[in-house]
């Protein structure tokens, strides 16, 4: 949002796989932190608001708080968390700690002082609230690590190193498609990387395999409903879409008609190009419309049907074959079955076995391109398709666009 931010503090954390009524939630508004690190070379628009991380310190109504981003998942409890000290943060790499999740005590003059910082231009390499709190924090590095007292309720003093498995990235488990990280309790997953690549997003399982997972938890706490309404009625127009183009069969090149021989060229070529680009945006568009957050499986499966509803208008309308239009439709599905295979000894099998189909199926799509093309070429040296002036009359059943 532009003129504020929102952040969610959980109050209470109970059991992440279920949903009860002792858990609340407070939503606090707070006007945007100015970045003063916006005009760095190679500043990253993305975390232009990632300051307003640092309004987490004046909550000071709260004895520790856990700032989480939203890629998050939770595999088990972290109630222990709340014991660290005044400041608690993972390596995922080697040098800088990651913001994705850390600890802290809420002190309004920690926060004053971070401000100051700000207004002095403290370093920063990345102009974000990543790159801010690890040269606010220089020391975290050499700190010890934090292991939870085994007294309930007890809070430790100072900065700690949070074990490892409080951020375990997913690029760990896509090597080896395990996980294998030894130290800590393996409670929460993050996924640092490309935005459009989220686990929220449909599109992103079975490309990334612990995609699922996310929506496994969404399945069980909030479900889909707000989604389901326009994801049935999306299944209903693109199959109507295919019924009308089944029955009505037009026939775009017999709207064809030519005036002069000199004009034949660019009738055809320009005939071919949208006849191409019809097959184009067969698979192109129903990534626009589908819902962005709902489950893989009913993604996929909805891009597939309105893709082949598309698909079906283009071959009628154009008189295409079936077969070499829905090649593509065939390799797609053809790759999510060899991305979603299970049983994969590591992941560099599982990459040789996605470029290898590609790089079998790549054939079968040019000769279906070559085909499709050639099709429409006969199509269009038809003579009832492109008559020329002042030739006989067309064969009964053609019309003509004047």
């Amino acid at each position: 949002m532009n003129e504020f931010n929102v952040f969610y503090l959980l109050q209470y954390v109970s059991d992440i796989y279920n949903r009860e009524d002792e858990d609340r939630v407070n939503v606090v508004k707070v006007e945007n932190i100015k970045n003063p690190y916006s005009d760095q070379s190679e500043f990253d628009w993305r975390f232009k608001l990632t300051l307003n991380k640092l309004y987490a310190w004046k909550l000071v109504n709260y004895d520790r708080v856990v700032m989480l981003d939203t890629d998050n998942l939770f595999l088990h409890k972290t109630d222990k968390l709340f014991q660290c000290g005044q400041f608690c943060a993972v390596f995922i790499n080697p040098c800088i700690f990651h913001t994705g999740l850390f600890v802290l005590q809420p002190s309004m003059a920690v926060f004053n002082d971070m401000m100051h910082e700000l207004e002095i231009g403290r370093s920063n390499p990345d102009g974000a609230d990543q790159g801010f709190l690890t040269s606010y924090f220089p020391t975290l590095l050499d700190s010890p690590q934090f292991n939870a007292p085994a007294t309930n309720g007890t809070k430790l003093d100072g900065i700690y190193r949070l074990p490892l498995g409080y951020q375990m990235d997913a690029s760990y488990y896509y090597l080896k498609l395990r996980w294998n990280v030894p130290c800590g309790p393996n409670s929460v997953i993050t996924f640092p990387g490309a935005s459009w690549l989220k686990p929220w997003y449909w599109w992103s399982w079975p490309v990334l395999p612990l995609g699922i997972y996310w929506h496994k938890k969404r399945l069980k706490t909030l479900g889909y409903g707000p989604e389901i309404p326009i994801v049935v009625i999306q299944a209903m127009f693109y199959l109507g879409i295919m019924a009308v183009a089944r029955l009505a069969r037009p026939n775009l090149s017999k709207l064809c008609y030519c005036r002069e021989d000199k004009s034949v060229f660019f009738v055809q070529t320009g005939f071919k190009l949208i006849a191409i680009w019809s097959i184009l945006a067969a698979y192109v568009v129903p990534l626009l419309f589908i819902p962005y957050t709902i489950h893989p499986v009913i993604g996929w499966s909805l891009y597939f049907l309105e893709a082949l509803s598309l698909c079906f208008v283009a071959v009628n309308a154009f008189l295409l074959p079936m077969l070499p239009v829905l090649v593509p439709w065939f390799g797609f599905l053809g790759t999510l079955m060899v991305m979603a295979y299970p049983w994969y000894l590591d992941g560099v099998v599982r990459a040789l076995s996605v470029f290898g189909y590609a790089f079998c199926s790549s054939p079968f799509l040019y000769v279906a391109f070559v085909r499709i093309m050639s099709f429409l070429q006969v199509s269009l040296e038809r003579e009832g398709f492109l008559p020329r002036l002042g030739e006989s009359a067309s064969p009964s059943g053609f019309s003509k666009l004047y």
